[in-house]
Parts: structure tokens; sequence; C-alpha cells
């Protein structure tokens, strides 16, 4: 009996060393392999990078003081620079500009020059900016995200920094007056939110005429981030004419809720003219 016992004795022990070793074995396996992460569904960027996509903007030249200067950027590609891209609205490239305030908004015109895209600037006050290129590669298919790249600058010296406006339902422009036909209504993240604005002069619609390709051009900026999305109004007007009553109706999807900044762009008598906008995206 007692040698039974000890036998019984020993293989328990055995038996409890060979699972501790097991577990031993386990712990030190390495973890399953994540899966790959899901592919892309677009190419859309911020402008908050100087590189995405494969593509990376290079800095020659950028304003490091007040008055007139030049914005130079060679956008470098896989294959190297890059001074062909789709017309987008008429134009190859087009750059935005702003301060980190949201104020200053420009929106430039580059030519390719030397390798890279050039355009004039007048900047009239100090403080952080970012310039924005944005740009649809050849080969893209027909509405693809644009990629847009962006790079900071500094203009050295006295800065007077503007606030960020409250929503209003009406901005001036010159004689124009543009209201949002919604007033101050915040809108929904995460889902299409409907913009709709109607540019009159003394009280009655005018009438728009095209603007690079488009009856106008509405840039959003995220006010925490300066995060860029460009959008361009729905066809609205007969048979392609100006949009009816001069009513400019967009759809933007805000990812996140927070406070925009909305600089619309639009074209009457052969003069551009510029309506600002803050929204509040819950």
């Amino acid at each position: 009996m007692q040698r039974l016992k000890r036998l019984l004795a020993v293989l328990t022990i055995l038996a409890g060393t060979a699972a501790a070793a097991h577990l031993i074995t386990d712990s030190r396996r390495p973890a399953p392999a994540a899966a790959p992460p899901a592919p892309a569904t677009g190419y859309h960027s911020d402008g908050l990078s100087d590189s995405y996509d494969g593509f990376r903007a290079e800095p020659l030249a950028l304003p490091a003081q007040r008055g007139r200067g030049i914005v130079s950027l060679r956008i470098v590609g896989p294959q190297g620079p890059v001074t062909d891209f789709q017309r987008v609205h008429l134009k190859p490239v087009h750059m935005y500009l702003l301060r980190d305030d949201l104020a200053g908004y420009q929106h430039l015109h580059p030519e390719p020059a030397d390798g890279a895209w050039t355009a004039p600037v007048t900047i009239t006050d100090g403080g952080a900016y970012r310039v924005y290129a944005e740009f649809v590669p050849l080969g893209r298919p027909p509405g693809a995200d644009p990629t847009v790249l962006g790079v900071p600058f500094v203009i050295a010296g006295d800065t007077t920094m503007i606030p960020v406006p409250a929503p209003a339902a009406t901005a001036r422009s010159g004689p124009f007056t543009v209201r949002r036909l919604d007033g101050t209504a915040d809108l929904a993240s995460g889902s299409q939110a409907a913009l709709q604005f109607q540019v009159t002069r003394s009280g009655r619609p005018v009438t728009l005429e095209p603007y690079l390709g488009a009856y106008a051009h509405l840039s959003n900026f995220e006010v925490r981030t300066q995060g860029l999305m460009h959008l361009h109004p729905l066809p609205t007007g007969a048979a392609g004419g100006p949009p009816a009553d001069a009513t400019l109706a967009f759809h933007a999807a805000f990812a996140e809720r927070g406070d925009k900044r909305l600089f619309l762009q639009f074209q009457v008598d052969g003069v551009v003219h510029q309506a600002a906008f803050t929204i509040f995206a819950t």
C-alpha cells in the first residue's frame, strides 16, 4: 500500500510539472497576428501634414515678413517632383492660406515653374500661418477626393489676433448680404449636413457668375485644428445656369463636433467677393 501511495504521489508531481511547462510554453508563444487594416476608401486629407498618400510638399520659398512675397512649394511624388495634375475647377493646384486664429484667409492660384508651384501673396499682419496645397493626381477616378498638404510658416513681429466670431445668420461682403437660410442652427456631426446660402443686394437676389468652374467655393476649416475641407455647390439652376434666387446649396459631412469657420467665395459683375461664417456641429 505504501508503495502504491508513493507511486501516485510521483505521478501527481510529474503531471503538475508537465502542466506548468505547458503554461510556460504557451505564455512565450507570439500572439496571433493582428488583422491587417482595412484598405483606404478615399484619398481625403486635411492639410495638417506636409506628406500624405505618397506625396510630400517641400517649401522652396515662404513669406518671412509683411507685404508682398511668394509661396513656392515643390510637390514630390513617388517618382520625384510632380508638375502635372488633374485640372479641377480649371486649375491643377489650388492653394489656401490661413492664420492660426482663422483670420487672413486667401485662395491662391499657383503656376508651375522650375519644378515647383509658385504664387504671389500679400500678408498684412504677423502670426503663425499655414499654406495648403490641394490637388488630384493623374490616374485617380473622376470625383476622387483631393490630396491636401500643408506647410506652416511664421511672420515675426506684433500681431493683432482676431477672435473667431460667434455664429451669425448673415454676413456682409461689400454691397452684398449673404444669408444662411437655416439661421444659426447647429449641425450634426457624422452625417450629411445641408448648408444653404442666399446672396442678395439691396434685398434682391443677384445673378451669380461662374468662378473657377463653379458658382461658389466654400472652404471649411476646423477651428480647433485648422484642418481643411473644400466644397462646391450642388447644381440648382436650370440647364446648368445660375442658381435659382442666388441660393447656393452644399452637402458637407463633418466628422467631428466643434466650431467650423467657413469662407464662401462667389462672383458678381466680374468681381470675386468673400463672406465668412461660423457654425457649430454637435
